[in-house]
């Protein structure tokens, strides 16, 4: 389309944060349907789209960060362990990736229980 890919601005809007003239194109738009949280200001709803494309895009976290009671955008909720590095795998679950895939999988989830993984 000849279109510098980085001069071209895209924004992540949360629900119920959706601007007027984007909301212009929807005859329908019911304000009801999806309102936006009770104490999020609008700043918060709308952000950069480079900003959540890198979060996206790490491979790995801290463990810290996974067992936390809250998951980090981009990570699945069910294989959690997925994005620890080595070195944290090995640490927290006391043996190396490979001998955890050969466990049954109950002895999976119940290792994920006990490391506050699920």
């Amino acid at each position: 389309s000849g279109r510098d890919p980085d001069a071209v601005t895209m924004y992540q809007v949360r629900q119920g944060y959706e601007p007027p003239n984007f909301r212009a194109h929807f005859a329908g738009w019911d304000f009801r349907f999806r309102s936006a949280k009770q104490g999020v200001t609008v700043n918060e709803g709308v952000r950069d789209a480079n900003a959540v494309m890198k979060e996206l895009e790490r491979e790995h976290y801290p463990y810290l960060e996974l067992n936390d009671g809250r998951c980090p955008a981009g990570v699945d909720p069910c294989r959690k362990e997925d994005f620890l590095n080595d070195e944290d795998f090995a640490v927290v679950f006391g043996m190396e990736r490979e001998k955890y895939h050969s466990l049954a999988k109950w002895r999976k989830i119940n290792l994920k229980k006990e490391k506050k993984m699920f």
